[in-house]
């Protein structure tokens, strides 16, 4: 199995341990930050000189799984490392929940709920070992092109209704992260085109089997 992780990416380069330290951080402070927006976007509208976003529909965008999953995967495939990525992973989702509910419990008032907390704890604590996956799908091979492909199709069934009698985009922030998770998981041509076209039926068994739902991310 080790054979087939080095032969799809090889770690390139290597990164001090001071730099390290600060990517971790930084990836910390950027969920605790996230998460503190996502929480005064869910009580506030945003100012009036930003009413142009409001198509983006923020407090709800924020509220649904496919901005976390993009930022966890963007953080996961740009590591130096399959370990980086994990830690940093995780790092993101720690601060991210610290954010959210310390700022939910301090300044609100207001205990978490439970069944939610659950959730992402249970991602959270999950996180690293996907990172660990998903940092090979910007490899080669077929294990990268397997990667991508469902990493693909989790977008698209965030993004589109994949029912046939009503096929359209249910969301368009999330189709927006479609778009871009096929740009950030880009190889080259034809591997590309062997990921998105392997998606289009991983995204249909995942629709009509329910799994994303099952799992809490549909």
């Amino acid at each position: 199995m080790l054979k087939i992780l080095n032969k799809t990416r090889k770690v390139s380069g290597k990164m001090s341990v001071p730099k390290q330290i600060m990517t971790t951080f930084f990836a910390l402070l950027f969920g605790g930050a996230m998460g503190i927006v996502a929480k005064l976007l869910e009580v506030n509208k945003l100012p009036s000189f930003l009413n142009f976003l409001n198509w983006l529909d923020w407090s709800n965008f924020l509220g649904r799984m496919a901005l976390w999953i993009f930022i966890a995967v963007c953080l996961a495939v740009f590591s130096k490392s399959p370990l980086k990525a994990g830690i940093n992973v995780f790092a993101f989702f720690v601060g991210m929940l610290i954010g959210y509910y310390v700022w939910t419990s301090v300044f609100t008032g207001h205990s978490p709920a439970m069944p939610n907390l659950m959730r992402w704890l249970i991602l959270a604590v999950v996180s690293p070992f996907l990172a660990f996956l998903v940092w090979y799908a910007r490899g080669r091979g077929a294990l990268a092109i397997g990667i991508s492909s469902v990493l693909i199709a989790i977008f698209c069934c965030l993004a589109f209704n994949l029912n046939f009698a009503d096929f359209r985009i249910v969301y368009i922030p999330e189709f927006i992260l479609w778009l871009a998770s096929i740009g950030i998981l880009f190889k080259d041509v034809k591997q590309s085109a062997f990921s998105l076209l392997i998606s289009i039926p991983v995204a249909l068994s995942l629709e009509y089997t329910g799994l994303l739902g099952i799992i809490g991310i549909g």
